[in-house]
């Protein structure tokens, strides 16, 4: 089955967006990877539901481009398109995110969010600077 999935862009490489897999945050490409199964809480264990985990992906591309509206941190994300098996709901969740036990991503579909481009930094960078050259009127006084 076909899904979506979020990731974080770094350089060549697609990262998880929270919890490792297999001690890395580095997703391969074009590889079926197994999802550590197990019981799991989404925050503190002593408030938060039980449910077990999986990869989780979203059925349809729409979904993805609303979903990452919840993000807030700047990094670069985008949308992944994946073949899944084992894909179930996950209950708990008021979003419709789904989670699967196997995973392969296929192809980057689109970016969803970005920092600023490196453009753009430069120029407020330079803006600083040039602001900065009056510092030393101000605090000389």
């Amino acid at each position: 089955m076909i899904a979506y999935r979020i990731c974080e862009k770094r350089g060549n490489d697609l990262l998880t967006l929270f919890h490792s897999l297999d001690g890395t945050r580095v997703l391969p490409v074009g590889t079926w990877l197994a999802a550590d199964v197990k019981p799991v809480t989404d925050g503190s264990p002593k408030t938060a539901t039980v449910y077990t985990s999986g990869f989780h992906v979203l059925k349809d591309a729409d979904e993805c481009r609303e979903f990452v509206r919840k993000f807030t941190a700047p990094r670069d994300l985008v949308m992944v398109k994946c073949r899944v098996k084992g894909m179930r709901k996950k209950a708990h969740s008021r979003s419709n995110v789904f989670l699967a036990d196997k995973m392969k991503l296929l192809e980057i579909v689109e970016t969803l969010k970005e920092t600023e481009p490196p453009d753009k930094q430069s120029r407020r960078i330079s803006k600083v600077a040039r602001n900065s050259d009056f510092l030393p009127l101000i605090i000389n006084r």
